[in-house]
Order: C-alpha cells, then structure tokens, then sequence
C-alpha cells in the first residue's frame, strides 16, 4: 500500500477512489490553489502552486540529483515502466474478456463504442453508469474522441438537450444513455428539426436505475424495484416515431459495429440496446451488473 498520494487538483468523484483513500490513509500532497481540497479530511499536505511551476521545479530537482548521484538517476524511470507494464497487463486481460463476452451486456457496448467510433467523434455521456463504464471498461487509443459529460448532483438533468447542443453545428456526435436519462429529458427531441448537424443516441436499454443495483438497498425487495430502479416499459420505436426519429433496434454485436463505424451527416437517430438476449430488462440489468463485477474482482 502506498504510504504516499500526490493529488493534482481537487479530489475525483470516484467513489471507489474514495473509498480507498480513506481505508489505506496514505500521506497526500495535494497541489492547488489555497483552499480545502480535501472532502475526506485525511493526513494532507497543501501545495499552494500550480501544476507548470511544480514540474518545473521538480525537473530542476531531478537533474541536480542526477548530476550528484548517477545511480539514482535510474529510479523514475524503473518506476514509470513498473506502471506502463501493469497498465499493459490490465488492459489486455480486459480486451480480451470482452472480446469473447457474446452478449450486448453494458460493458461490451461501451467497449465496441471505444473501438468502432470513427476518430474525433464527439461523444456526450449520461451521467450514473454509462460515464462509470467509460472510466472502466474504454479502450485507450489515440483516435482523439471528444468526450463530454455532465456530473454533480442534477448531472441527469438536459441530458438529450445538451447532447443536442453539442451536435449542432458540429461533427456527427452520438450519445450514450441510459434510458431514464434519455426519458427525463424527451421533449428536447422537439428541437431534432432544427438541428444543423447529427445525432446518433445509443441507447441502453436496462428498463430503469442500473446502478442503484450496486448499493446494499438493492436485498430489499419488492421496495428496491419500486422506489430506486423505478422501472419504465416505454416503447422507444413508438416514441421515435411520435417524433419522426430513425429508430432501430441493436440486438447483435455486428449490427452495433455496423451504425456506429460510419455515422450520418443529418438528422438524429437512436440505437436501441436491450440487455436482455432472454428474458426480462431486469434480468438483462441483474446480469449486465453481475458480469461487470466479475471482470472488476478478476483485474
């Protein structure tokens, strides 16, 4: 466990990050302007500069003590190919779970989004799971997608609206959704005639709140599915249909591969992606959770 964390701004959301933060209690050097930038009020030391200076500063230092030391001269190095392999290592074991996951589960969408998009595609992400499962599950490369995302507490609100927004006048632009975030936000699709531009909205499909499915709350039924996933059986074909959208259904991973590899120039459309190959939305959303737990505890 490291005994020390150097924190570049103010702390990321990330409630796993936080979590273990405060469990392993390292000594943190946090660099920024002179205000608390510390939420979890641990053992901390403020760096009152900016980022430039400090690097600046720290190469200075790392050149004089190669001048006096050579033998040290060698340790940043070791330790930042000590990352670079892990990272390595990570990334392919996750590649290729998800090159052999079949199933359109929440993960996969995500990951093919990484993979398939054509390059500087802007990209807007809903808030709650669909930016989690970026963080998680994307694969690096370097086709300079323009990710875009709302956070804080009312991060759900104008979701389509603002997606909207970012396609206008702009590149072809998709948008990755939930379906309550797309609902809470439908009638911005009254602006899809004025817009100068496309949309393609890759909608998935879990039939209500999938990441409350994370909190112990989720042992409490039938009040969980009730009062937290708040479950909805809209009809999205018939909706895009009151709106005069292209609508269509995305049941196989290469039909995915083949809406998203080329987009539009025009117009808004959604890709509708149920995770559920059988059954029910809440047994596609049981088990778009189960297996993003299994690949997490497998890394």
């Amino acid at each position: 466990m490291p005994k020390q964390v150097i924190q570049l701004g103010p702390l990321p959301i990330s409630k796993v990050l936080r979590q273990w933060l405060s469990a392993v209690a390292p000594q943190r050097w946090i660099v920024g302007p002179g205000r608390n930038l510390d939420p979890l009020h641990g053992p901390t030391h403020f760096l009152t500069t900016d980022i430039e200076t400090l690097c600046a500063q720290l190469q200075s230092d790392e050149k004089s003590v190669a001048e006096t030391s050579p033998q040290s001269s060698n340790f940043s190095g070791t330790y930042s190919q000590r990352w670079i392999t892990y990272e390595k290592e990570i990334r392919q074991q996750l590649d290729d779970t998800l090159a052999n996951e079949m199933r359109l589960v929440e993960s996969k969408v995500v990951w093919l989004l990484s993979k398939h998009l054509p390059e500087c595609t802007p990209l807007f992400i809903a808030n709650s799971m669909p930016v989690r499962d970026v963080e998680y599950f994307w694969q690096t490369n370097n086709r300079y997608r323009q990710p875009v995302f709302s956070r804080g507490a009312n991060g759900i609100d104008g979701t389509l609206s603002t997606a909207m927004g970012l396609a206008h006048h702009n590149a072809p632009t998709v948008l990755l959704t939930g379906d309550l975030a797309f609902l809470h936000d439908t009638n911005g699709l009254l602006n899809a005639s004025w817009l100068s531009g496309h949309l393609t909205i890759v909608l998935i499909n879990n039939g209500g709140g999938g990441i409350f499915e994370m909190l112990p709350i989720a042992q409490f039924e039938p009040e969980f599915e009730k009062y937290f996933v708040t479950p909805q059986v809209v009809d999205f074909a018939t909706l895009c249909k009151t709106y005069r959208l292209e609508y269509r259904r995305i049941e196989h991973v290469r039909d995915l591969i083949n809406c998203i590899e080329v987009l539009p120039e025009t117009g808004v459309r959604l890709l509708e992606v149920r995770c559920c190959q059988e059954g029910s939305l809440k047994q596609g959303r049981k088990q778009s959770v189960h297996q993003r737990k299994e690949i997490l505890d497998s890394l």
